[in-house]
């Protein structure tokens, strides 16, 4: 029996095989964000204290991270098509461990927002679409429901790490907790991800001579590939201004809203169970709906719950539908940002494509705090929940000639 090319997907679940190894990344996931994208806020008073940053200039660190990975996505996502994510991925968790140790060391602005930049570079090379690209040439027709997995299972990492970074930093101060993440990298991420099985790219297939081109999976022709691309940039990062700005604000948000600290804490931390409940959901019964749907639910009540909240200020109970409303909306959204360009798209040049998706989504990404600071001290919070809905439904729109192009398709 001919044995298959070295780059085809298993053809059925092998938990003895994968179980393992999805479980470890699932585990670097959590490890990865969290001492990378939620960090700052947990160190944000130890770093304005000791070596004098304001918090404008700790968060914008995250912002250096994203710009820095929007700048070296498509290259690499060009190169996880031809050689596999495995090694990008150990080398990357090495540079973050690299990155975190030198944000242990800083002194000042500069030195810390040039730790952004290495620990940017590792994070691009170990995060998010990595990872995507990574289940997608391992799990062939089982990528979108073990993506679904991987998103519930990552949306956990603040849970698990805005406690352990508080913990270290009580403990042992700011510096020793980041040597402890960097720690992390190297002897808990990079033994995993040095267990990713190798991959080579297939040969092309020969075709014959005004033969079609062969199919990939994805479901838009090769015709409607730009126009439906840059209707997919656009859903993804105007809808992720919102997603990635207005909840870091969700509190102050709150209280501008007319409700004190205390009912303000406890009605934000319904947020991550309602995001749990809808990851839950969509992984539940995606196989049985179009992941397009569930974007478009989400892009409905996102900004519903917004103008829920916007014209009714100060109201406990409204405050609650809006918290959950929009969590569970955006707990949506997330998975559909991860599962739709591969429906769409296909597998062959995944990783390129979401390279290139990722340079306008990561820019909008690292806009948002900033953005939606500016919105809530200008407009307050019933202007900042306006503008909220008003972007919402521009993603809205477009999501709605998407669906109008894929149905002429």
């Amino acid at each position: 029996m001919a044995s298959p090319p070295p780059n085809s997907p298993p053809t059925g679940w092998r938990p003895p095989l994968h179980a393992p190894l999805l479980t470890g990344l699932a585990l670097t996931r959590i490890i990865g964000w969290g001492t990378t994208y939620w960090a700052p806020s947990v160190l944000v008073f130890d770093l304005h204290r000791e070596i004098g940053l304001s918090p404008a200039v700790v968060f914008g660190g995250v912002t250096v991270l994203l710009v820095t990975g929007a700048l070296i996505a498509p290259a690499l996502g060009r190169y996880f098509d031809m050689r596999g994510t495995r090694r990008a991925m150990s080398v990357g968790a090495v540079i973050c461990a690299l990155g975190l140790a030198a944000l242990a060391s800083s002194q000042g602005p500069i030195s810390y927002l040039a730790s952004w930049i290495v620990i940017g570079i590792g994070h691009a090379m170990t995060l998010a679409n990595v990872g995507n690209v990574t289940i997608a040439q391992l799990m062939g027709d089982k990528t979108r429901r073990v993506i679904g997995l991987m998103m519930v299972v990552g949306g956990l990492s603040s849970t698990v790490f805005w406690p352990v970074a508080t913990v270290l930093t009580e403990g042992f101060g700011w510096r020793m907790a980041l040597l402890a993440f960097a720690a992390m990298h190297l002897f808990i991420v990079l033994p995993i991800h040095l267990c990713i099985p190798a991959y080579r790219q297939a040969p092309a297939p020969s075709r014959v001579p005004g033969a079609p081109p062969p199919v990939d999976g994805g479901r838009v022709p090769q015709a409607d590939r730009r126009a439906v691309f840059w209707l997919v940039a656009l859903v993804f990062s105007v809808s992720g201004l919102v997603s990635w700005g207005l909840p870091l604000h969700l509190i102050s948000l709150l209280q501008n809203a007319g409700l004190d600290q205390q009912a303000a804490v406890g009605i934000a931390s319904l947020g991550g169970p309602a995001v749990l409940v809808s990851r839950l959901t969509e992984l539940a019964i995606g196989d049985r709906v179009r992941v397009e749907s569930f974007m478009l639910a989400g892009l409905i009540f996102g900004p519903l719950a917004c103008l829920i909240l916007a014209f009714g200020p100060g109201s406990f109970t409204l405050a609650v539908v809006f918290v959950l409303m929009f969590n569970a909306a955006m707990g949506v959204i997330a998975v559909a940002r991860a599962t739709l360009p591969l429906v769409l798209f296909g597998r062959q040049g995944f990783g390129a494509m979401l390279g290139r998706l990722t340079v306008p989504q990561n820019l909008a990404f690292a806009m948002a705090p900033l953005l939606f600071a500016w919105l809530i001290g200008w407009l307050g919070a019933a202007g900042a929940l306006l503008v909220s809905g008003a972007l919402q439904g521009v993603a809205l729109a477009a999501m709605l000639v998407l669906l109008g192009r894929l149905r002429n398709s």
